[in-house]
């Protein structure tokens, strides 16, 4: 099966795939890197503390978007 190519945008939802301690995660695009790594804010409810952020710098094969649609 072929993955269609998606085009990735700022805001939209993903889930983590990669590393294992975050995978399953769902999180928001922040920004992209000069480098082309993606950075990702793991939303709050997947914390075990809600005062704590999660921030990730991930390749797009290590995420896939589940939505591109930005939520206000």
């Amino acid at each position: 099966m072929v993955r269609a190519r998606v085009i990735i945008r700022i805001g939209a939802i993903v889930r983590v795939i990669y590393p294992d301690y975050a995978a399953g995660m769902l999180g928001r695009i922040q920004s992209q890197e000069p480098s082309g790594r993606w950075i990702i804010k793991i939303e709050d409810h997947f914390l075990p503390n809600p005062e704590e952020t999660m921030i990730l710098s991930l390749n797009e094969s290590d995420f896939e978007v589940i939505t591109n649609d930005e939520f206000r």
